[in-house]
Formats: C-alpha cells, structure tokens, sequence
C-alpha cells in the first residue's frame, strides 16, 4: 500500500485510491570490532522513507544494548539527499522482559549540500519471554517530508500500533510470528495557505515465517492481511488487493 510518489494533489469526488508498485529491500552487513563492540552497515529501501544509507555502532551486555550513528537518505531521482542520526537503547531482563526504543531523524538544510527534505521514524517496543513464545507490543511511526515544487509540502507518514507472538521450538528450524494491530497512513499536501489531507486506516493480521536451511542460509516469507479499512476525505477505499501486503527474503551470514 503505497500513494503515487509523484502525485502531487489530493483526491477528490469519488476518485478511487490507486496503489502503485513499489518495490522494497534491505541488505545489511555486520561484523564484531572487540568483545562487545560491533558494527552494521544498511542501505535500504522502504515505501515511506525511501532510500537510505546508514552506519552504525553499537555496544552489547547482558543487560543493554545501544547503537547509534548516521545515515543520508534521498529520493529515486538521486537528488540532493538529506544527513540525520539513527539510533537505539534496549534493556533486557534475559528469559523475563525486554523494553526497546529507537528512531531517526534528519539534521536539517543548515548546510548547501543537503536537502530541504526531512526523515524521522520512532519505535517503542516491550516484550516477555515464555517458553517457546515471546509476546510483544509495538508502537512505530515513519514519515517523510518532501518539497517537490516551490510553495508545495507533502508529507507521507504510517504509524502502526501491534500486538506480536513468536513462536520457536529448539532444534526445530522453523519459526513463526504472529502479528495483529491497526494502522494508519496518510498523506498531507501543503499549498500557500491551504491544506489537505488523504488518509487511509484499516485494522490488519498477518503470519512471518522463517526457515533456517543451513548454518548460514535464512528463508523468510511475510503476509498482511487488512479487514475493516476506513478511507478518510474524498478518497474511496481501494480493493483488497490494494492493501494486501506480502513480502519475502534471503539472509546469509558469511562469517
């Protein structure tokens, strides 16, 4: 589910929410530095944020976990991009609980060679260990901010509220969570003097599945489900093919 990243007005009378293609990934390399030290590289590419490259350090106890570093983000017609700081903190109480939040945001345009353009993302998560299941719940939020013209501001953002289950057996390969929650995802359009605002908000449920082939070699496949979406202003609700969601990748640790 994903606005037209070139649509640069709002809907209006009955005029249908037309999802577009839009193509997402990651790919992220880590690596130990000392003991507790180590280090990820990511570049990624999401349907809110965009494309972004990020490097981060972070420190590991039994108890905390903290990462931080910077990352330069910029659109699909590579233009100037925009520097900002990511970061992280998680406590954990290993076997009981856990409590995480992170998020990211961009420096500003103070300099000539960044953008006007603006990122930020936040999460808060908690969890609880029980035998053979994690149970969680999460809070996030993703917005971009972009200035595609003079005396124009649009701003996408998705938040999402869930609730997740994980469930693993030892030596058993195959894990599954289950996910369910509510989501909301708007657009605002932001002219001289005046505004207007696309928003598009559903109830979801979905399953991730992961397969552990060998030592090194990951399979996971994810899908979402939407029931009861709800579209807000002149826009009309798309079809459920709209706003299915499903997804599928590869991790291979090489050391």
């Amino acid at each position: 589910m994903t606005f037209d990243p070139d649509r640069k007005t709002a809907y209006s009378g009955d005029e249908e929410f037309k999802a577009v293609f839009f193509p997402v990934g990651k790919i992220a390399v880590s690596g130990d530095l000392s003991g507790s030290m180590s280090f990820n590289v990511t570049a990624a590419r999401d349907n809110i944020l965009l494309n972004s490259l990020s490097f981060s350090l972070y420190n590991r106890t039994d108890n905390f976990r903290f990462e931080f570093g910077p990352f330069i983000g910029m659109g699909d017609d590579l233009e100037v991009p925009n520097i900002g700081i990511t970061g992280s903190i998680e406590i954990t109480f290993p076997g009981i609980a856990f409590l995480s939040f992170g998020g990211m945001a961009t420096l500003g345009s103070v300099f000539d060679f960044t953008s006007a353009d603006s990122r930020e993302s936040a999460e808060a998560k908690v969890g609880f260990w029980l035998p053979n299941i994690i149970l969680s719940g999460c809070a996030d939020t993703r917005s971009l901010t972009r200035h595609p013209r003079d005396n124009l501001e649009i701003r996408d953002t998705l938040t999402r509220f869930f609730v997740s289950a994980d469930f693993f057996i030892k030596n058993i390969p195959v894990t599954a969570r289950l996910d369910a929650g509510y989501e909301i995802y708007t657009r605002e359009y932001k002219g001289e003097g005046s505004g207007t605002t696309d928003q598009l908000s559903t109830f979801f449920t979905g399953i991730d599945v992961g397969w552990q082939v060998t030592k090194p070699l990951r399979i996971t496949a994810n899908f979402e489900i939407p029931f009861l979406p709800t579209a807000a202003g002149a826009m009309k609700l798309p079809d459920f093919w709209s706003i299915f969601k499903a997804t599928a990748g590869i991790v291979y640790t090489f050391f």
